[in-house]
């Protein structure tokens, strides 16, 4: 179980942490490392997990955060992460795993946390019913004491607020023994079902846990120097810009390969706007033009660069100045 100091900015897993590859992409499912690799090694990631009953919208995204290549491989350099398949991981860690105990372990784990969820149902249902109950019963009290005509006491005007209070009396008796007849005649089913639901084997919950942290071994054992596959030509130039410290986003956006902020985006805007080039590729002045006129528009410079057969990395910024 974490220790609730873990839980802030002090957190600090266990190093190589696994970088999930499905489908092509590469992905973090758990907040606590994304935080860890934000805050130490200015990963930022973008997120794509949506909500379940509302898939199409994308106002509200959480996990998981979804990490570039580029990311990915720095990662992988620095002994920080290592990338996991994770389509095979979880099958030799379910299916072919010879470590039955643990299996098990893990299987009767998921469905204890089943059968506690839906105990906790059961008895939030049975609450919402009792209060339904109970409001049915002042409703009907209420009905009761206005279509009753009023009391026309012809003797005495001191004798009418005791006779008054002895019928109301009578009327909250009668209320407070109507919902008790139901309550009792119905608790007892619903006792009756909640036991099976906290003893039997099996429920009727199915419980997806947010992480395989106790599932998938935690010793990913040694880190590989390359695990990334087709790296853009543009890596290079990424890796110069992180070791400058900048913070970089993908810049789609803004019709490039990379959005550099001298800081964290929650705090600076971006100042450049950045492609990186193979060293002897041929660029077009259009897209040279282009980009600066881009740049300049959103008040960013437009940088490009690229890494030379020694490896040595040079960028050039272009702005556009009217003539």
């Amino acid at each position: 179980m974490d220790d609730p100091a873990d839980l802030g900015f002090d957190y600090k897993p266990d190093l190589p942490v696994p970088i999930s590859q499905v489908g092509g992409r590469y992905l973090l499912f758990d907040i606590k490392v994304a935080s860890f690799l934000r805050r130490e090694y200015r990963i930022c990631g973008t997120q794509t997990g949506t909500l379940p009953l509302a898939p199409s919208q994308n106002l509200f995204l959480g996990l998981p955060i979804e990490i570039m290549p580029e990311e990915a491989q720095l990662l992988v350099e620095k002994g920080v992460a290592v990338v996991v398949d994770d389509a095979r991981a979880h099958d030799q860690a379910v299916l072919r795993s010879p470590d039955s105990i643990r299996r098990a372990d893990y299987l009767a784990n998921v469905e204890k946390q089943a059968r506690r969820f839906e105990l906790l149902s059961t008895q939030e249902k049975e609450q919402s019913r009792r209060r339904a109950l109970e409001k049915r019963a002042r409703a009907t009290t209420a009905n009761l004491a206005s279509t009753e005509p009023p009391s026309t006491p012809r003797q005495g005007e001191a004798a009418a607020p005791g006779l008054l209070d002895f019928a109301e009396g009578e009327k909250e008796e009668a209320a407070s023994d109507t919902p008790a007849r139901e309550s009792s005649v119905r608790d007892e089913p619903v006792s009756s079902q909640m036991e099976p639901a906290v003893n039997s084997s099996t429920s009727h919950y199915h419980i997806t846990p947010a992480t395989s942290q106790h599932l998938v071994p935690g010793s990913v054992g040694a880190t590989p120097k390359s695990t990334v596959q087709g790296l853009p030509a543009s890596y290079p130039m990424y890796r110069h810009l992180h070791e400058k410290g900048y913070f970089m986003t993908p810049g789609l956006r803004f019709g490039c390969q990379y959005n550099v902020y001298p800081g964290d985006q929650l705090r600076f805007h971006s100042h450049f706007l950045a492609s990186g080039f193979e060293w002897d590729r041929r660029i077009d002045l259009m897209d040279v033009v282009g980009g600066g006129r881009l740049g300049t528009g959103v008040k960013k410079g437009f940088l490009i660069g690229g890494a030379d057969p020694a490896g040595q990395v040079r960028t050039f910024s272009v702005e556009w100045a009217a003539m």
